[in-house]
């Protein structure tokens, strides 16, 4: 045994001290004598450190003792020691004994953190620790505040002896207060008396919390312990502490809500803190402390105190400068309602606690409504009503019966313009309040209560409806009659628009009827509708009037389908006159449409219609969206049919159905989120995919070659519209925009996808990628091949590719199969219609084509299967870069090796080889380079969220594949057009790499960069200083290394005269005194100033340059350097 204490106290590290202990407990005697065998290194004359280290040696062999107390990664072999109830006990006095000595003998001092880890150790092992051991312990730790100050122990040594007592409470308290009473409690808030460390007042703060919940404290004991831990508030804690504030803020908090009986001492304390003159921060954190001990304390506790809160926040509220401690004390007061709401009372007795408080609030403010001298309270009393009416359906019911006679009464005799606005603002607040907690407290009874509690709820509820109902014509007397008012003030229109829709919105909650009847309900949605569609009226009015007409429409669409649907409808117009200027009516169109899509898509609908649709398949939450968008789909398709050349109206309502489609689905999203989850009744069935289907089938027509090698076959093409007119393939590409959006909807599921489901359920037929729905070329079998051969067209052919392409677009990666397409083949194919010279087609049409390549390559892996030769596609993309390059190839290369890369395909490194191999090509040299930004560019089509594969690791790997080899290449090289090809190459590269790849390897590419803005490419240009704006700031030394270079490049660029016009586009102008301004911040000031006077002259010549966003930059530019200051030595 001694030899292993000897091992233990000779080991450095900590693997050859657990090494030790492991061998030593595997003796079963292990414990016998271990306190003789450490004597001579923790008593008499040895040192503080080795009594340190050989009282660590006890802890880690106790920590053995236990599995319990073994950490589940600890490397030792677990092993029970015998261990006993008196061996237990000897070592609890030992222990003990070095703790309450540690004043007097030196030596105790040493390893009191491991004497007091030990000690809980022991403490844990609850079978064999003596409860009377709890209290010679805990008297011994209170000793020590008593013979030596605290804090004269480390942090680490203070925390320990602190969770010891923690520990003790935690598992004998009762032992504890039966054998010590008041002593524990005075020891406790001794330890605390000089207490600041953080990490050691958090474990203090849970001892009072506990000592507040469970101990039962006498009045004196929590008056002592209030004493000792309120002194903290508000706490502040260091920014040194790994504790957050907000922890330790919360910790404090719960002392204070622990125990009912420190409630004459917190409030009075709290409300003192309130009063004086404190900080914003501070002023925050008691009214947290206040709002906390409302909610905590008990009903009677709160009553009692009440009032006395209320007189101290009153005048907060009423004469409050600073909005946010306003908000505070109303939500406070409001705490002090919902909290004595909260038990059962008898209506009918005026002495219960809530009736005194809420009466007496209710009652002040109503007298502040009768008093003109406090004119100026009445809003903020407004207010306070609100937060008593919110609180419970009695203290709306409270409010009512005090407040409203005297308001209906008082509205009578309003004269002035300002005092009926400030009185329908107050109406208004009682009025949502009123809503707001009928809604809630209707809510809580959907839940499942106990009887009783529904029983009392319901009859609650009822009673706070019959109270409201008496005033029913009243307040449709004050409103009504507001809104008849022939006055043209705004801000009362418009509060008279916002109390009219909460009265239309108002029901009698404990039977879910409307308070308003029909026909008074009709007359505010007429109102409301008039004013909304009056464009002679303020755009704030029809603003608000739509927002209302929103929070109507989903709560009763009936209303929303049968007049305001039907009235904004009847206001768009059949055509626009364009020849005669249709701007007007546009942006008329325009918000029209914006406001449907605000009252229809912004929220889902709440309740079914009141004539439910037979058959239906949709949710019931679908019910404003489908009407809308059937409407608008209508008028689309009649202007389509019966109007030529309307194709910006046309394009005006397009946009509007597809927004209306992404605002409702976010907003379907959104409500899911919330817990308010829907089924549809046919889960086959998908509620979006009518959308698709209805806009497809008046876009797309079948067709008959009547010319070239396909002739007599048919084809699937974009329909005509009226005098022979095409459809637009802008129009076609925002369609096809649509179906995208629909397929990756979070609504999309592998039962429902409209465009898997078609194909699986009829295999004989073409895939719906082909036959795009159209009903008569789902019977034509060689559909599918005549609609990837593009080539001669006709253009019509061409574009229905772009619907085609946005259908890929949607597909996740588990749909391969159930394309019906054969990926490698068809992208095979339109790799072939890309680079065809002959095809006559639009550019979004040759665009799309180019990214169902993409698609197919990164998305379905088109590049993974071989041809019927064993080719691979990227093989047949090399052979025609090789065997018939050209521009188109060329882009057609870029396209393919961006969406390798961008999925790490084997072949990326063979693809971007060849087109830096081909940078030196006499004829397409520069349009390779300037092809390079499509590598990293952002794809509109190939991203995620079209669920392709973007890989971070692509920038490193494009970087190591091509900056080396053409900064090599620009070096080496004496042919000009060679160089400028690579840097070209190069900035478009770079242009879209990550900050973290630039700065890594700026000292590689600054010079390279600087080169670029001399490129007679703007693009190039203006690349390459953005480059230098993100490398500058971190890379001052290379900075002053090219400094005049620097300075001359981008006054080059600034320089823009009639006889000396630069050679940069507006943008490019900005960029290079963007770069300018960055120079003063970064570079020393001594080698600025040498140069400054340069600078400031070619500033002078940007101040008269033609852009008035230059002549800006030029500005600031030059007070930066203005304002240089010569560093004297």
């Amino acid at each position: 045994m001694a030899s292993g204490v000897v091992e233990f106290m000779a080991a450095e590290t900590e693997a050859d001290k657990s090494a030790v202990v492991e061998r030593m407990i595997a003796n079963p005697q292990v414990m016998t004598g271990i306190i003789t065998d450490l004597g001579p290194y923790i008593d008499g004359e040895a040192s503080m450190v080795d009594c340190q280290k050989g009282l660590e040696f006890l802890l880690l062999v106790l920590q053995r003792v236990d599995p319990e107390q073994i950490s589940r990664h600890d490397s030792l072999v677990r092993v029970f020691v015998n261990i006993d109830v008196l061996l237990v006990s000897v070592l609890v006095e030992y222990l003990a004994k070095r703790i309450s000595e540690a004043g007097d003998v030196q030596i105790y001092r040493a390893g009191l953190q491991e004497v007091a880890k030990s000690l809980i150790t022991l403490s844990q092992m609850t079978k064999k620790f003596l409860k009377t051991n709890a209290t010679l312990i805990s008297e011994a730790v209170f000793k020590l505040p008593e013979k030596m100050t605290l804090r004269d122990f480390p942090i680490a040594t203070r925390l320990s002896l602190l969770e010891l007592l923690q520990c003790l409470l935690d598992l004998y308290l009762p032992a504890l207060k039966r054998s010590m009473g008041p002593k524990f409690v005075d020891g406790v808030v001794s330890m605390a008396s000089l207490e600041k460390s953080p990490s050691c007042l958090a474990i203090l703060f849970k001892v009072f919390e506990k000592l507040g919940l469970e101990w039962d404290p006498s009045p004196s004991e929590c008056e002592e312990m209030f004493g000792s831990f309120f002194r903290y508030f508000p706490i502040t804690p260091s920014s040194a502490t790994n504790l957050p504030a907000n922890d330790l803020k919360f910790l404090l908090q719960n002392c204070f809500k622990s125990n009912n009986n420190y409630a004459e001492f917190a409030f009075d304390a709290i409300l003192e803190k309130l009063d004086s003159d404190v900080s914003a921060n501070v002023k925050n954190d008691v009214f947290d402390a206040l709002g906390g001990c409302i909610e905590t304390y008990s009903i009677p506790v709160v009553s009692r105190y009440s009032l006395k809160i209320w007189d101290s926040l009153k005048w907060e509220i009423w004469n409050g400068e600073n909005e946010d401690f306003v908000n505070r004390a109303l939500v406070t007061v409001g705490a002090i309602a919902k909290s004595l709401g909260k038990q059962r009372v008898d209506w009918n007795d005026p002495s219960n606690e809530c009736s005194k408080f809420i009466g007496h609030v209710a009652k002040e403010c109503n007298e502040i409504f009768h008093d003109d001298s406090k004119k100026r309270f009445i809003l903020r009393s407004g207010r306070i009503l609100s937060k008593l009416v919110m609180s419970s359906p009695y203290g709306s019911t409270l409010v009512t019966r005090i407040c409203l006679p005297g308001l209906i009464t008082l509205s009578q005799a309003l004269t002035t313009l300002s005092e009926k606005t400030r009185f329908i603002e107050l109406m208004n607040l009682i009025l949502e309040a009123h809503f707001e907690c009928g809604k809630l407290e209707y809510m809580v009874l959907q839940q499942d209560l106990p009887p009783e509690d529904v029983e009392y709820r319901s009859r609650c509820l009822a009673a706070m409806d019959d109270s409201f109902g008496n005033f029913r014509e009243g307040l449709v007397e004050i409103y009504f009659g507001s809104m008849s008012d022939t006055s043209s003030d705004v801000p009362l229109r418009k509060l008279t628009i916002k109390g009219l829709t909460f009265l239309a919105r108002m029901i009698t909650f404990s039977n879910q009827e409307p308070l308003l009847s029909e026909f008074e309900r009709g007359t505010v949605l007429s109102k409301l509708n008039e004013t909304a569609l009056d464009f002679n009226q303020a755009t704030e009015l029809r603003e608000v009037s739509v927002t209302c007409l929103g929070s109507i429409s989903v709560e009763d669409p009936q209303a929303f389908i049968q007049f305001t649907l039907s009235n904004f409808m009847s206001m768009f117009p059949d055509a626009l006159d364009i020849k005669a200027g249709g701007e007007s009516g546009l942006s008329r169109a325009i918000w029209l449409l914006d406001s449907l899509i605000d009252i229809a898509c912004t929220s889902t609908c709440k309740a079914e219609l009141s004539k439910p649709i037979p058959n239906v398949k949709t949710h019931w939450k679908f019910r404003l969206f489908d009407a809308m968008q059937a409407e608008l789909i209508e008028k689309l398709v009649e202007s389509i049919s019966k109007h030529s050349k309307q194709q910006p109206y046309q394009m005006v309502v397009l946009a509007g159905i597809y927004r209306a489609l992404e605002t409702f689905d976010k907003a379907l999203l959104y409500d899911e989120g919330l817990g308010n989850k829907w089924e549809s009744p046919d889960p086959t069935f998908h509620p979006y995919a009518w959308i698709v289907t209805n806009l497809f089938r008046r876009c797309i027509g079948l067709f008959q070659h009547h010319e070239g090698p396909l002739k007599p076959s048919w084809y699937v093409g974009i329909n005509d519209v009226v005098d022979g007119e095409i459809l637009d393939d802008t129009f076609v590409s925002l369609v096809g925009a649509v179906a995208t959006y629909v397929l990756r909807s979070h609504t999309t599921s592998d039962k429902n996808n409209f465009l898997l489901k078609a194909n699986d359920e009829h295999p004989e037929e073409p895939s719906r990628i082909w036959t795009l729905f159209n009903f008569g070329a789902h019977t034509r079998s060689g559909l599918a091949a005549s609609q990837q051969h593009l080539g001669g067209g006709p253009p019509r052919k061409c574009s229905s590719i772009i619907l085609s392409t946005a259908l890929v677009a949607g597909l996740r990666k588990d749909d391969r199969e159930r394309m019906k397409i054969q990926v490698h083949e068809t992208a095979k194919s339109m790799i072939l219609n890309a680079i065809d010279t002959e095809i006559k087609c639009s550019r979004e049409a040759r665009a799309s084509m180019l990214q169902m390549m993409q698609l197919l390559i990164n998305k379905f892996g088109a590049d993974r299967t071989k041809f019927e030769d064993g080719k691979y596609l990227h093989d047949i993309m090399i052979e025609l870069v090789k065997t018939v390059p050209s521009p188109r190839v060329y882009q057609t290369l870029a396209y393919f090796s961006a969406a390798a890369l961008a999925a790490y395909e084997p072949c990326t490194t063979e693809l971007i080889t060849l087109m830096m191999e081909r940078i030196s090509d006499p004829k397409y040299g520069r349009k390779i380079a300037q092809s390079f930004s499509i590598l990293l560019a952002p794809s509109p089509v190939m991203n995620e969220a079209n669920f392709c594969t973007l890989r971070p690791l692509r920038f490193g790997r494009l970087y190591s594949l091509t900056v080396d080899y053409l900064v090599n290449v620009w070096r080496s090289n004496g042919d000009r057009e060679i160089k400028e090809s690579c840097l070209i190459a190069l900035g478009s590269v770079l242009r879209y790499m990550p900050a973290k790849n630039l700065q890594d390897n700026a000292t590689r590419i600054f010079s390279v960069v600087l080169a670029g803005t001399d490129v007679a490419d703007n693009s190039t240009k203006e690349a390459c200083m953005n480059i230098m704006i993100v490398l500058m700031p971190g890379n001052p030394s290379l900075v002053e290394e090219h400094l005049d270079s620097v300075i001359n490049r981008m006054t080059d660029r600034t320089h823009n005269t009639y006889d000396c016009p630069s050679d940069a586009t507006v943008e490019g102008r900005c960029k290079a005194l963007e770069v300018l301004a960055i120079l003063p911040s970064i570079v020393r000031t001594e080698l600025l100033i040498k140069r400054r006077n340069r600078v400031m002259n070619e500033l002078d010549v940007a101040l008269d340059d033609c852009s008035r966003e230059v002549r800006a930059r030029a500005d600031k530019c030059k007070m930066i350097w203005f304002n240089l200051v010569t560093i004297e030595a």
